[in-house]
This record gives structure tokens, C-alpha cells and sequence, in this order.
């Protein structure tokens, strides 16, 4: 009887490890830094782009099951809007006599994606996500000659993929790519507003700690 007490208990320990390996990480944090590669675009007479800055990133996964889960995220980086005219920017309206536009603003995004990653027990286990949100362009200067700047906020469709790497029991490194497509901002500016959609490339790397 007391050997088979023994047993029963051992065996029931074993049950319980099992489960709870199968049930795998459910919940992680993690912070990245990103590069951000906004596209040129060119709409209505204006030719826009941007001065690549790096940013940063901070995700917070929930997993429903081993392999499908949701992803909140808030990122942060700094841009410099360039304007510039086919054959020469007209911002005389504004009181300017120049023919282009630099504009520095900071990029907040915010977004929620769905999940779905690979081999959760594993050292190595990619994944990939899709999904949407907002970019908020907040100009760090309040006007463009006589234009008052406004803060542009536009819809975002994200999508990426990667992996993560076991470091510890509970810590990942990250590697990974996001891909936004949004509207380019005008800051409602008539004269340097393109219309356009364009695309921001994000490659990232950082620590995830998960439990």
C-alpha cells in the first residue's frame, strides 16, 4: 500500500509536469529597438519623404492557446518629413518663398495584431502577425510659415514575422520585421499634402521575458 501511495503520487507529479510543459508560456513582455524605413511617395504635385530615425518598441503577447494568441503594441520614433515639389514646391500661400518643407515629428503608433507562432517549447519558435491600428504624426514645431501644423493621425495596417530565441526559462531574445501601410501625412497643410498611401519598413530586435 505504501508503495503503491508512492507510485500513485510520483505518477500523478508526472501528470501534473506534463501538463503544465503542454500548456506552455501564455503571457510575455517585451521591449525592441526598431529601424524605420518610411517609403517615398509623390501625390498632387509633391514629392515626400522622410529621414530614417530608430525608435523604440514595447509588446505585450497574450497566448489563448500554444500557438494563437494576440499582440498589443506601442512604438515610438522620431521623423523628419522632407517635401519637396515637381519643379518646385509653391508655399508662397504659407509666406515662404522656399520650395520645400522639412517637418520634424514624433511617430507614436499603437496597434493590436493577431498571432500565430511555431514550436512554443522550442529554442527556436517563429511567428507571424496581422493587423491594425492607428500612427499619430505629432509635429514637434506648432506651424509652417502662416499654416498651423495639426497632429495626423491615420489608420494602420501591420503585418511581420520573426522569432524568438531561448536565452533562459524565461527570457527570448527577439528578431523581427513589422511592415505598416498608412496614408502620408499632410499635418493639414494643403500645399504638401500628397494624398498617397506609402509603407514604413521596421526591422527590430529586443528581450522578451515570458511566463
Amino acid at each position: 500500500m505504501k508503495y503503491t501511495l508512492i507510485a500513485g503520487l510520483v505518477s500523478l507529479s508526472f501528470l501534473v509536469s506534463s501538463a503544465h510543459a503542454q500548456e506552455g508560456s501564455r503571457n510575455d513582455v517585451s521591449l525592441s529597438v526598431v529601424a524605420a524605413f518610411q517609403q517615398n511617395t509623390s501625390g498632387n504635385g509633391v514629392n515626400q519623404s522622410a529621414e530614417n530615425q530608430p525608435g523604440i518598441l514595447v509588446t505585450y503577447r497574450h497566448y489563448l492557446t500554444d500557438h494563437q494568441g494576440l499582440e498589443f503594441d506601442y512604438g515610438l520614433a522620431q521623423f523628419t518629413q522632407q517635401y519637396t515639389g515637381i519643379g518646385g514646391l509653391n508655399l508662397t500661400p504659407l509666406g515662404l518663398s522656399q520650395t520645400n518643407a522639412n517637418i520634424l515629428a514624433n511617430t507614436h503608433e499603437g496597434t493590436m495584431s493577431y498571432v500565430y507562432r511555431l514550436a512554443a517549447r522550442h529554442r527556436l519558435s517563429p511567428f507571424v502577425t496581422a493587423g491594425g491600428g492607428v500612427l499619430v504624426f505629432a509635429p514637434l514645431t506648432g506651424s509652417l510659415g502662416t499654416g498651423v501644423l495639426d497632429t495626423y493621425i491615420t489608420p494602420d495596417f501591420v503585418y511581420g514575422g520573426g522569432a524568438d530565441f531561448a536565452a533562459t526559462k524565461h527570457l527570448n531574445l527577439r528578431l523581427g520585421y513589422r511592415g505598416h501601410v498608412f496614408e502620408a501625412p499632410g499635418f493639414g497643410i494643403a500645399q504638401i499634402k500628397t494624398g498617397s498611401v506609402t509603407h514604413m519598413a521596421e526591422p527590430f530586435a529586443g528581450i522578451s521575458f515570458h511566463w
